[in-house]
């Protein structure tokens, strides 16, 4: 945690991580020294990895690069579903809701349903070190991810238990990923600000002859989250 030495008008001096600390401004006023020292601390404070400098907004308390999750990207699935849940880290998930609910339209469209059919969405929060650092929504038809058990659910990946349950092997995945901010309703299950920046990944699983099976909608908090790529050369 970053700790002011002087609190500033609250109760607390303490800033935890995915916090915003207070504006230069306010920081000039309650130490009583020019806006050129402050920038100054601030910039250092970023080198040093305590704070995340955003232009035109506050910057934001970092968390310590040892607690980061590296996803990697190798072209491996399996690879890819290892580090993305952090088995090696002791990264544990527990389950939001779980409820059979109308099909949303882009979903029914990526999983090729009628526009009668219900799917059954589960949503689940990820947390290390009991802080939540990702949350999932996932999207299957109910007739498939009923047969899962709910004790199921928090044990192991999404696409183990699936493969298990159902009895249905998936070949492949597709991936889009793009940078998002927190809205009200994500900034309280994240437990970081609202506009808070985040990465979005929607995965597209897919069994045999390309035929998509489930979808699932990732928020990354992106200060305990980096995307690690190896390429051949």
């Amino acid at each position: 945690m970053f700790r002011l030495r002087k609190p500033l008008k609250r109760e607390s001096a303490t800033y935890s991580p995915g916090n915003t600390i207070p504006s230069a401004r306010e920081l000039e006023e309650a130490f009583n020294v020019s806006n050129i020292t402050i920038r100054r601390a601030i910039d250092q404070l970023s080198r040093e990895g305590y704070v995340i400098p955003k232009r035109g907004m506050r910057a934001l308390v970092a968390e310590p690069k040892k607690d980061w999750v590296e996803i990697e990207i190798t072209g491996d699935f399996r690879t890819w579903v290892d580090t993305a849940v952090g088995q090696k880290l002791g990264i544990t998930a527990r389950l939001l809701e779980r409820q059979v609910v109308p099909c949303p339209t882009p979903v029914r469209e990526l999983l090729g349903l009628d526009p009668e059919e219900m799917v059954e969405r589960i949503k689940r929060v990820r947390e290390l070190n009991d802080v939540p650092i990702s949350y999932y929504v996932t999207y299957g038809p109910s007739r498939l991810l009923a047969q899962i058990p709910t004790c199921e659910i928090e044990k192991g990946p999404f696409v183990d238990t699936f493969q298990k349950v159902c009895k249905i092997k998936l070949k492949s995945m597709e991936q889009t990923v793009h940078a998002c901010i927190a809205d009200m309703d994500l900034a309280g299950i994240l437990d970081v600000d609202f506009g808070f920046p985040l990465f979005f990944v929607q995965n597209v699983y897919y069994a045999d002859k390309d035929i998509p099976m489930a979808i699932t909608h990732m928020y990354y908090r992106s200060d305990r989250y980096v995307y690690k790529a190896k390429q051949k050369l």
